[in-house]
């Protein structure tokens, strides 16, 4: 039995060992594993004959001309692929912690700020920073200042009229927010423009971040009936539906406006028709690190 336990302690060099295996499969062979890791063709046969030493029994079949798995090597292979992983993962963390460069990002994104823009910046900051991990949390203007000062977020993507003093932002552009209803709508079939009262009676469908709260967008509340939804998407599809109207940016509702399912609203009070920095925004007190200035510079490229 001891001598059963001495066999499988781990033995050293075990995490170089396991990634030669793993990129030999990768690469397809022992010379473009030795190519991409900068070592030698005989170092790689070396750490595989290690790694089946320890095993007891052979990982791969060779002399075949394309590197193939044994049936016990292939048993084996995903969790020395994971283990590989975590150690790559493991040295950029550290690598990038050495350069004073973060690794997370947490992001507050206003519920009305535009999504498929944002995607599409993403695309390319990822191709960038691969190995970053972004944690993205709905908000709105309600909190999202207070959230922004308390730490827990390092960046916000919003719309607002003011930014307050002890925050810096780069605006983005400028976006007009409109009512809209879905086409089958009471308030649809209206000769526009509208004049606010005729809003009053009709179910108006609002975000809300929290249960405590009763509105979000202070000021933007036209209406006696009011809904609140803590989802995004629900409340779009609640307006879809017809079961109410709600605020909205020029790409809220770009599909369905497009093709003739919701309607953009025009009423006779501005204040139906607001304008709107689209911007990020952080804490002068805590500016962007290196990613999130990397991050920043991709949304507004």
């Amino acid at each position: 039995m001891e001598r059963n336990i001495q066999k499988f302690r781990t033995p050293p060099n075990l995490v170089d060992h396991l990634e030669a295996f793993v990129t030999v499969l990768e690469e397809g062979g022992f010379s473009a594993a030795a190519r991409v890791m900068g070592r030698g063709v005989s170092s790689i046969s070396y750490s595989i004959a290690q790694l089946e030493k320890q095993c007891g029994f052979a990982l791969l079949i060779r002399g075949t001309g394309q590197v193939e798995l044994t049936e016990r090597g292939r048993a084996l292979y995903s969790e020395a692929r994971a283990v590989v992983d975590d150690a790559r993962r493991f040295t950029a963390h550290a690598r990038l912690l050495e350069t004073g460069e973060e690794t997370r990002l947490r992001i507050l994104v206003d519920v009305l700020f535009p999504r498929r823009f944002l995607n599409q910046a993403l695309a390319r900051f990822d191709a960038r920073h691969p190995r970053t991990r972004l944690q993205f949390f709905n908000s709105s203007l309600n909190t999202l200042w207070e959230e922004l000062r308390r730490g827990s977020f390092d960046l916000a993507l919003t719309l607002s009229a003011s930014i307050p003093s002890d925050m810096e932002v780069r605006a983005l552009s400028d976006e007009r927010l409109s009512p809209y209803c879905a086409a089958t709508h009471r308030l649809a079939r209206l000769p526009g423009p509208l004049p606010p009262e005729v809003f009053r009676g009709e179910r108006q469908i609002f975000y809300v971040g929290a249960p405590e709260l009763e509105v979000e967008r202070i000021g933007r509340v036209f209406s006696t009936d009011v809904w609140t939804v803590d989802d995004v998407e629900q409340v779009r599809q609640l307006v879809i539906d017809g079961l109410g109207w709600c605020f909205g940016a020029a790409h809220t509702f770009e599909d369905e406006v497009r093709d003739g399912r919701v309607r953009e609203l025009a009423c006779l009070d501005p204040k139906f028709h607001p304008v709107r920095t689209v911007g990020v925004v952080w804490p002068l007190e805590r500016p962007p690190g290196i990613l999130g200035r990397s991050l920043i510079e991709t949304i507004l490229g």
